[in-house]
């Protein structure tokens, strides 16, 4: 009875360690960590099936607690992120970006007051999201080369969420709110009727995806399951849900042109 016991104590064991280990897939906080979570579900369906393993999808607080987990390179296997922290992952992560969306990141500056850059009362008060989300730093951008320069004629405070941003704005607690357009366009009816919008960028690069060869799978394998998943119906589903048009591979050397605000981005990462 003892030797049938501790055989079946050894079964048990040997399947305990044969379970695969988990894909642990990082996307940036660019939404509540609820819609996160429910608009990449295909991404966890799609890769579960694909590498015969689990898949968890996980974000962080904010922007740079997620930037510094990316950077140390042992929290997440895939990451999903946009353009500037997906420089920095590579650079102090040995990332690879992979594949990107064809639909680009627009930022947007709204206002109660649809004359508020005429305003001559200095500081104006500007809510946007993290100090590292590039949506952030793209407004910012805009308004320094317009001559609206941080701790002169505007002051920053941040919000994680654009509803609360907008609330903020509406309640004269800010000037001016920084958010991305989707988010801007999802803001509801009689938030909209009330703000101007008073910037509007070009299309900037989109969320990057990008992966480390690690934890029993290559880069080679990973950029084969990417491009899968962009054909697959998951990859299909994915694109109605987020609106996000559809999926392409990078080219080399494509994000070598955001140097000021991946700088940006380090020197406030390290404030």
């Amino acid at each position: 009875m003892k030797k049938l016991f501790l055989l079946l104590l050894s079964i048990f064991a040997i399947n305990l360690s044969a379970e695969p280990n988990t894909i642990t897939i990082g996307i940036a906080p660019h939404s509540s960590s609820r819609v996160i979570l429910e608009s990449h579900q295909d991404l966890r369906v799609f890769f579960e099936n694909y590498f015969k393993r689990p898949v968890e999808i996980v974000t962080a607080k904010n922007f740079s607690e997620y930037a510094d987990r990316s950077n140390q390179g042992t929290f997440y296997d895939l990451i999903v992120t946009s353009p500037n922290l997906a420089v920095i992952a590579q650079q102090k992560a040995s990332y690879l970006p992979i594949m990107t969306y064809t639909k680009g990141l627009t930022s947007v500056i709204i206002a109660k007051d649809k004359e508020i850059l005429k305003s001559k009362k200095f500081p104006l008060k500007i809510i946007g999201l993290d100090p590292v989300s590039f949506t952030t730093l793209t407004a910012e951008d805009w308004l320094e080369e317009n001559g609206f320069h941080e701790n002169k004629e505007i002051t920053y405070t941040y919000s994680s969420a654009s509803d609360s941003a907008a609330a903020i704005l509406l309640n004269d607690n800010a000037d001016m709110a920084i958010m991305s357009l989707p988010n801007y366009l999802k803001l509801d009816e009689e938030t909209k009727q009330k703000v101007s919008l008073i910037y509007q960028s070009a299309p900037k690069p989109s969320r990057i995806y990008l992966a480390k060869e690690g934890n029993g799978i290559t880069l080679e394998q990973w950029k084969k399951a990417l491009d899968e998943f962009s054909k697959s119906s998951e990859g299909i589903n994915h694109l109605t849900v987020t609106k996000l048009e559809g999926y392409r591979m990078l080219l080399p050397n494509e994000l070598n042109n955001l140097d000021k605000i991946v700088n940006k981005t380090l020197k406030r990462l390290n404030d």
